[in-house]
């Protein structure tokens, strides 16, 4: 197990230095190397670029990627549910709705005010669901119940959209595409702050999310307060999912196919185990989706929203087809 957590933290590592050495603007990787190390010319154009724009943006890809792999390894556990997630949940369209009051409505604080602003609104979306969610039998009921509150959250933000003048749609569409690269380094500390608050809770209810899998009353039978826990667990997956929406913007997939590429990687369901499994291999897959979508390499640049869908739509595809067993 250790070896397999050693080559994913290689391939985290040299995938973000590569996020750090690219861009559109040619600078030397050495002379990038001496800008880290401090070494550069302070305050140059390409000391601004590194420091400014390529440092950060590995930075939110990392945290952002690990916020909502993690957000959908909770959500998933607590629902035993494959395919929950914050966006199949809604989750995300209802962070993207307090986004929408913030940028169209002119309810404005600042970075605090738009991540305040998703925060409302992925928890009361997640609220919601798991209100009902104790009145609805099958795995179907709940996933329709979750696309049912996304839509009815997106068409509000659509009459919002409708509604507002020309330079606030302009933002709010911008934002809508995702992008790792609008971080900067005054709104990171409230980003990892809101991942570390998630990753806390997480660890805190290690022993519920292992025991939830046979069951309430299992969990019930091993002295666990199901109800604290089930309700830590959520607040933590609406923080995570809030704060990579707010920051980064929609971002889909990424969150519900993590989960079940770290099973499948560390062939495990033990919590402690798949908890820094997915935050790693969350990690990846976002700063491999933001590389793709810098168009690099001679290729156009694309959304980041979409390149993300890509990438984790034929893993979702992949865990709807039944598993034959072998003789």
């Amino acid at each position: 197990m250790f070896f397999r957590f050693l080559i994913l933290s290689t391939f985290l590592l040299a995938t973000f230095l590569l996020t750090i050495f690219s861009g559109s603007a040619e600078i030397a990787i050495f002379d990038v190397v001496q800008i880290l190390l401090n070494q550069g010319v302070a305050d140059s154009a390409e000391w601004r670029i590194v420091w400014d724009f390529r440092l950060p943006r590995a930075l939110a890809a990392t945290l952002a990627g690990a916020a909502l792999s993690l957000s959908g390894l909770l959500l998933q556990s607590v629902f035993r549910n494959p395919l929950a997630g914050p966006f199949v949940l809604g989750i995300s369209s209802g962070a993207s709705l307090g986004v929408a009051f913030f940028l169209l409505a002119g309810f404005g604080l600042g970075s605090l005010g738009l991540l305040s602003a998703a925060a409302l609104g992925a928890m009361a979306v997640l609220a919601f669901i798991a209100m009902f969610s104790k009145f609805i039998s099958g795995n179907a009921g709940l996933l329709v119940l979750g696309l049912m509150t996304g839509y009815f959250a997106d068409a509000v933000v659509s009459i919002l959209m409708h509604s507002t003048n020309a330079d606030a749609l302009r933002g709010f569409i911008s934002w809508g595409f995702g992008s790792f690269g609008r971080l900067r380094w005054a709104e990171l500390p409230y980003f990892a702050i809101c991942v570390l608050l998630g990753l806390v809770l997480a660890v805190f209810c290690i022993k519920y999310l292992n025991a939830i899998a046979l069951g309430e009353d299992g969990a019930k039978s091993l002295g666990i307060n199901v109800k604290q826990k089930r309700l830590l667990s959520l607040v933590a997956a609406a923080i995570l999912a809030a704060a990579a929406t707010a920051f980064c913007g929609p971002i889909g997939f990424i969150g519900m196919a993590t989960p079940h590429l770290a099973r499948g990687f560390f062939n495990s369901d033990n919590q402690r185990i798949l908890i820094p499994g997915s935050l790693l291999t969350g990690a990846l897959l976002a700063l491999v989706a933001g590389l793709l979508s810098q168009g690099l390499w001679g290729f156009p640049p694309l959304p980041l929203n979409a390149v993300a869908s890509l990438m984790g739509a034929p893993v979702v595809i992949w865990v709807l087809f039944p598993k034959r067993e072998t003789v």
